[in-house]
């Protein structure tokens, strides 16, 4: 038998604390891949250099640089797994520490490749690019002064003979010739370009991050909609949970009257009074489910148990199940795994999915809700014996607005906006499905202990 189709979306082995944490450990990897092709493009430009176009007599120093190039960033890649538990502050504290050492290296290839005057100057603007993107334009500025001063210190060491000139055929100018006038303005235009660089990158990324604040605002508004579509169905099959207690209620009131009126001893109405504050409770844990659902609250990380979550999530969508004619089957595995999580919205994300679970199943069907526990992972399981979802639509069924649901019964926004929670979570949702068969959505959280 083939196996069913199956998509899965989400990276559980991010690391877990900061959200903004796994977008910059993503840059930092990013930065240690430039650094070996630089490493490597060291090795090619002067073996070239030297050797095809004998424009460098003696490439042995270069070569001994791009290896220290390259043995610094095998470094850093095998300290690389160990920033996934660090905070934010120390990853870039870290790359602080990298930008520093690829300063001194690349003056040194610098001065041995013909000094101030070398096109390789222009290298020093990558780091201040990488200052602007992983840490901030502040830390942009000190990169771009400490380039400067390292710069202008080589110079004055060339131009006073203290470090001697690597005579090369590949420099803008010859320093010696030039003096210390022209070295001056050397430096001058090397500072000036580095300070519109850091302008222009700065202005780039304040509007970038502007239209994210934007982008993230209008995320929250679709997924407040979204929510608020829920609501609705939730809050009609409430209405009819509530007439029950409220029934209930009315009828002891009466009672009481009566009873009150005939002189009843105090036993037999604080009897009456235990009945209409059971079913009164009974109310007020139905409405207080619904409003703290209906909540915009913060996305903060917290650890909760995952078995909580669904018995609160099952109390929100037993009624729309039981009017639907379908069972909602709960199956919670006694070790009640601990996920760190934020409750209002995996709630939100249970709730979507079990909605659609109902949505696709036939009345007289069953859907299953289950938790497991496994080694490093909490699973959440929701399975139905519905339709089941055509290969062609299970690849975009995380796409934003695209439903094969009619106009009035759905926006399409539920499982795009659920893969999103997810994937903040650091968790992913895998996805089977059988045509005519049904459905399994597995969401898999990192567990904490």
């Amino acid at each position: 038998m083939s196996a069913p189709p199956s998509v899965s979306t989400g990276d559980p082995a991010q690391g877990r604390g900061d959200p903004s944490l796994p977008g910059l450990i993503a840059q930092v990897a990013w930065f240690n891949r430039l650094r070996l092709l630089a490493a490597a493009g060291t090795f090619l430009i002067s073996a070239v250099a030297s050797r095809g176009l004998g424009l460098i007599a003696d490439p042995a120093p270069l070569y001994l640089l791009a290896a220290a190039t390259l043995l610094v960033d095998l470094a850093y890649h095998g300290w690389f797994p160990r920033l996934r538990g660090r905070s934010a502050a120390q990853v870039r504290r870290h790359v602080d520490l990298q930008i520093a050492l690829d300063l001194l290296i690349l003056t040194a290839i610098l001065h041995f490749s013909g000094g101030v005057a070398n096109p390789f100057i222009l290298f020093y603007l990558f780091h201040t690019f990488i200052a602007s993107l992983l840490l901030s334009v502040t830390a942009a500025i000190v990169v771009a002064l400490a380039s400067v001063l390292l710069v202008t210190g080589l110079g004055i060491g060339e131009l006073t003979g203290i470090l001697p000139v690597q005579r090369t055929r590949v420099v803008f100018l010859d320093v010696v010739r030039i003096g210390w006038e022209g070295l001056s303005l050397w430096l001058g235009a090397f500072a000036a370009t580095l300070g519109l660089s850091i302008y222009f990158l700065s202005t780039i990324l304040t509007r970038l991050r502007g239209r994210e604040d934007e982008l993230q605002h209008l995320n929250r508004q679709l997924a407040l909609s979204e929510k608020l579509a829920s609501i609705g169905t939730l809050a009609a099959g409430v209405s009819h949970e509530i007439n029950n207690p409220v029934g209930v209620i009315q009828n002891k009131v009466q009672i009481l009257r009566y009873r009150i009126a005939d002189g009843d001893p105090a036993e037999t109405l604080i009897r009456e009074l235990d009945a209409i504050e059971k079913h009164a409770r009974r109310i007020g844990t139905i409405t207080q489910g619904l409003l703290t659902f209906s909540k915009e609250t913060p996305f903060q990380l917290k650890p909760l148990e995952l078995n909580a979550l669904v018995e609160e999530g099952v109390d929100l969508v037993r009624v729309p199940f039981r009017n639907a004619g379908i069972e909602l089957e709960v199956a919670l595995d006694p070790e009640s795994p601990k996920v760190l999580g934020s409750a209002n919205h995996l709630l939100q994300v249970l709730v979507n999915i079990a909605l659609n679970a109902r949505d696709a199943s036939r009345s007289g069907s069953v859907v299953r809700l289950s938790t497991e526990a496994e080694r490093d992972s909490a699973l959440l399981v929701i399975e139905d014996q519905g339709e089941g979802i055509r290969p062609e639509v299970l690849e975009r069924i995380f796409e934003p607005f695209f439903t094969t649901k009619d106009v009035d019964k759905g926006t399409g926004l539920g499982l795009a906006i659920s893969h999103g929670i997810v994937q903040h979570h650091r968790g992913q949702i895998e996805v089977e499905s059988r045509v005519g068969q049904g459905s399994v959505f597995r969401v898999r959280l990192p567990r904490i202990a």
